[in-house]
């Protein structure tokens, strides 16, 4: 088995060779599987992986999480999800979710409360993180959030802005601090070469742990 990496996301690969002339792709368990003549280069294949990394990792990771439509998970804590109709609001206590919306589209009605959620602590977080960021020469920039599919944030260089995954919501608060700080350190080395990697340890010392559990958390 071979594992290749890109933005923070892994996908496991296994080539099978045989005399074919052209390569195949294909999921089968979790795992892309590479049918590929016994000539082409490993190199080669992973160039396509990259190429195609989105398409095949969506694939993957696709059904690994299903949550149940009556709970959602905030901050690393699951809550029972009560619906009722009305404007958009949403209120948390004890270890109830109430929500009022005009829709009864679950998955849409989660990713508004994500939405909110992470507005709210993307806040708190640059609160925290500032002084850290400044003692490195960065400030604060522009913060946008989707709901992406491969990954957990991504630095724009050409816009100099940051865009988060409202995935982030459903883990504990300290993984969008390192999202956060993986992103600010593009800033300064724009690759993830060993001066970036320098960097982060200033940034956050213990990062390799976040990014380590992140490599395993499937998005769905």
């Amino acid at each position: 088995m071979n594992t290749y990496t890109k933005d923070g996301q892994t996908i496991t690969y296994h080539i099978i060779r045989k005399s074919n002339k052209n390569a195949y792709f294909r999921i089968k368990d979790g795992v892309l599987v590479v049918t590929a003549n016994i000539l082409t280069s490993k190199k080669a294949i992973e160039s396509f992986i990259d190429l195609k990394f989105d398409v095949f990792y969506e694939k993957i990771n696709r059904d690994q999480f299903v949550e149940p439509t009556d709970q959602i998970t905030l901050w690393g804590k699951t809550y029972r999800l009560d619906q009722f109709y009305g404007n958009f609001s949403y209120h948390i206590e004890d270890d109830h979710v109430t929500v009022r919306s005009r829709s009864d589209d679950v998955v849409s009605i989660k990713k508004k409360i994500y939405l909110s959620e992470l507005n709210k602590q993307v806040l708190i977080t640059h609160e925290e993180i500032l002084p850290v960021l400044r003692s490195v020469g960065l400030n604060i920039l522009p913060i946008k959030i989707k709901y992406l599919k491969s990954k957990f944030g991504s630095y724009h260089r050409k816009h100099h802005e940051i865009t988060l995954n409202s995935f982030l919501t459903t883990l504990d608060p300290i993984y969008l601090a390192y999202v956060m700080f993986h992103e600010y350190a593009h800033v300064l080395v724009f690759n993830h070469s060993k001066d970036f990697y320098n960097l982060l340890d200033k940034l956050m010392p213990n990062h390799k742990v976040y990014q380590k559990d992140l490599k395993k958390i499937a998005i769905p």
